[in-house]
């Protein structure tokens, strides 16, 4: 594993002296934009994400930064206005 600045870095003790662990970081969950709700998304990185298929990076449907609920509501609000 190449040792770059997207690892993380963990210091811990021990006795022979300070060491330092590298650790790939975990992912978080893609997030709706307005309730916060977790999406139905790949947790992956940016990187990982590109290399996807375009259908499978995010939902083709309109307002894919929303859960489907948020989506519906704000939907009925853009008609209603």
């Amino acid at each position: 594993m190449r040792i770059t600045k997207s690892l993380k870095r963990l210091k811990r003790k021990s006795p022979g002296g300070n060491v330092t662990h590298f650790r790939k970081q975990k992912y978080n969950y893609a997030v709706c934009g307005k309730c916060g709700d977790k999406l139905n998304r790949p947790k992956l990185s940016s990187t990982q994400i590109r290399k996807l298929p375009k259908a499978e990076r995010r939902p083709e449907r309109p307002f894919p930064e929303l859960c489907p609920k948020c989506m519906k509501e704000h939907l009925k609000e853009k008609v209603r206005s």
